[in-house]
């Protein structure tokens, strides 16, 4: 899967990072691309079991880096 293929509002399944436990269900919001050596892509995920963790203000967006994302994130469905 490419990051910059997924489309904003997609449903997606993150894998845990190191294989135990339960994929966890979450909304691809926008992807920030790289800007010069040294900072790399970041994508936005909203992760709506993650809300609320850190307060009433946290709304569970969480960032992932490309690399990440494309090996542990599969798209199950694309909101158009």
């Amino acid at each position: 899967m490419r990051p910059s293929k997924i489309r904003q509002g997609a449903e997606i399944i993150v894998s845990p990072e190191f294989g135990g436990g339960k994929p966890v269900h979450a909304f691809y919001m926008k992807r920030v691309p790289a800007r010069g050596r040294g900072r790399p892509a970041v994508n936005y995920l909203r992760f709506p079991s993650y809300a609320g963790l850190n307060g009433p203000d946290d709304d569970g967006t969480c960032t992932m880096s490309d690399y990440d994302l494309s090996r542990r994130g599969k798209v199950i469905g694309d909101k158009r």
